[in-house]
């Protein structure tokens, strides 16, 4: 069976969305799945399918942390984002642009999973990313370019390489952590790296049977490490698991503030020996563990996660970055 060598194409690519281009650490890949309908026959079973909707994605690694696109990357931090808000209506480009020539357009795009971060010296900055393409806003599925627009290789677009904006920082550096005034963790390092991850809660918007929009549910930061100079008991005082402050029924972020001195929620920041800075909003320290043996250091993973103070006014936003 013959093959035409001029129909193979391949190649690395960039994304450009909202005016920041994006490089990748390593391949990408895009999806383009069918929610179908299936038909069935009591003589013949399941004999066809009826396409209802379409769902795209685009998932990646993301090779530079640079602050002036944190708001491309990173979407729904800094603020504590009001549950029920809708996204993916404004139709905003995300445009996939391939070393070879290729180009291929979400012409509506999201972030739909934001890149967890990795703070340390031996690994990347950031973890791997989702971006989603939904149908433009006011467009009906039979219009052309309903959902994507394609340029193939040698056609009305070429690649151009992409430069990278703002500070570019690669992020591979130390970082030291501050819980607060919590005693014995006002200072301490990461044994290897910190991970910060989002637990974000979608709901997709359907209008007969095609996703329109997606509603953001709820946004919560998660921050794991190994501590290296925390104490046992400095950890078992912020856990609050025995005593005094555990009486059942008591929220995670009240435990935290009691640990903090009582005065007020305290926060996680992580900052890095150049100019990066991770801050978990009214963080609590929620899982802690010890490991005994002749080779690892006593402090095994230890887990925060942000709360919400909802007494007074908007509450902290789950995560700040900088």
């Amino acid at each position: 069976m013959s093959v035409t060598a001029a129909n193979l194409s391949g190649g690395a690519a960039f994304v450009s969305l909202n005016s920041k281009n994006i490089q990748f650490e390593s391949d990408c890949s895009l999806e383009m799945v069918h929610a179908t309908s299936v038909l069935t026959s009591a003589l013949y079973g399941k004999f066809d399918e009826i396409p209802t909707d379409l769902l795209i994605k685009f998932s990646g690694t993301p090779r530079y942390y640079d602050t002036g696109a944190i708001t491309a990357l990173f979407p729904y931090t800094g603020t504590f984002p009001a549950a029920g808000t809708f996204y993916g209506g404004g139709n905003v480009a995300a445009s996939i642009n391939s070393i070879n020539g290729d180009q291929f357009i979400l012409n509506n795009a999201m972030v739909g999973k934001m890149p967890d971060l990795i703070l340390g010296v031996e690994k990347v900055i950031l973890g791997p990313m989702e971006i989603w393409g939904l149908i433009q806003s006011g467009q009906d599925p039979t219009a052309a370019g309903a959902y994507y627009t394609y340029n193939a290789a040698g056609g009305s677009y070429s690649f151009a390489y992409p430069s990278v904006a703002g500070t570019a920082l690669i992020g591979q550096q130390e970082y030291t952590a501050v819980f607060g005034s919590v005693s014995g963790l006002t200072s301490f390092q990461a044994q290897e790296t910190w991970t910060i991850s989002h637990e974000l809660e979608w709901s997709p918007v359907l209008i007969q049977g095609r996703t329109r929009a997606f509603r953001l549910l709820s946004y919560r930061a998660l921050a794991k490490c190994k501590p290296a100079d925390a104490t046992m008991a400095a950890l078992l005082t912020a856990l609050g698991l025995q005593g005094a402050n555990a009486t059942p029924g008591t929220r995670l972020s009240q435990l935290a503030k009691a640990a903090n001195g009582g005065a007020s929620f305290p926060s996680l920041a992580i900052t890095g020996t150049s100019n990066i800075s991770v801050t978990l909003g009214n963080a609590a320290l929620k899982t802690a563990g010890f490991q005994f043996g002749s080779k690892p250091l006593r402090q095994g993973e230890i887990g925060f996660v942000s709360t919400a103070d909802l007494s007074s006014g908007a509450p902290a936003a789950p995560l700040t970055l900088a």
